[in-house]
């Protein structure tokens, strides 16, 4: 009876990993969730630190499209592969190649970067693994569409309900990433973002946003900045237009 319950119990516990598996830490860290590629430069940096303070980690970076394809061209990151010793940091570099003059040169063009973490070769068999991947979004800015100092071009958002939805206009050069619209009381307005799933908005384009309540009057929007900060804000709905509430700052 007693060896019964005793399978019983891990039989419990072993359910209880498969449906709740542990989180994964990474132990290859970047210093961003975002690069803003300014097309005046030649180059942009991010820094990886090895969070393992016993084991060395290599580093794998490579950039894929919009699209997620691996790519080598017009950007490609360096070095490919590195190895960063425990507890150390490094640089891998976001660079220009051929072709950089064939993007658009009047909006953003958005790119991932992936790194993928190696850990080094386990001492003792029958050891499972796990390579950790992270992914940030790149958006390669144009000089000619450089803005200017402390622009907030995510105000000239146009927003109109439309039925269930809100159609929201983005007319701006820029990709506007939208983390969450809400009421002043917290409850969110669109179903879509209720998993804390952004959307993001191509520039000089239009997206529909499923929303609960289409008679929701008044409701805050919040954006992911360059810097990947989350300012907000607020809208006020007559009949079908939305308009921006303009907020004192002190």
């Amino acid at each position: 009876m007693k060896q019964h319950c005793h399978l019983k119990l891990a039989a419990a516990l072993l359910a209880c990993t498969v449906m709740f598996p542990p989180v994964l830490q990474a132990a290859i860290n970047l210093d961003r969730t975002r690069v803003v590629f300014d097309g005046a430069e030649p180059s942009s940096t991010v820094t990886l630190t090895n969070e393992n303070g016993t084991h060395p980690f290599l580093a794998q970076s490579w950039l894929t499209d919009s699209e997620h394809r691996k790519i080598s061209a017009p950007l490609m990151v360096l070095p490919p592969l590195q190895r960063i010793e425990a507890g150390g940091r490094t640089l891998i570099r976001v660079t220009k190649t051929s072709g950089i003059d064939q993007l658009p040169q009047d909006r953003e063009s958005l790119f991932y970067l992936n790194v993928r973490e190696i850990p080094p070769k386990p001492d003792k068999a029958n050891v499972l693994q796990i390579a950790v991947q992270s992914e940030i979004k790149v958006f390669y800015r144009p000089q000619n569409i450089k803005p200017v100092k402390n622009e907030v071009w995510q105000r000239r958002l146009n927003i109109r309900k439309s039925g269930q939805q809100l159609v929201v206009e983005n007319p701006t050069p820029y990709y506007i990433t939208v983390s969450n619209i809400q009421r002043h009381s917290g409850e969110k307005v669109a179903p879509s973002l209720l998993k804390n799933r952004a959307f993001m908005i191509a520039p000089k384009s239009t997206l529909s946003v499923d929303i609960k309540d289409p008679s929701v009057r008044e409701f805050s929007l919040f954006y992911v900045n360059d810097f990947g900060g989350h300012p907000e804000l607020r809208f006020s709905c007559q009949q079908a237009t939305c308009s921006l509430v303009e907020t004192r700052t002190h």
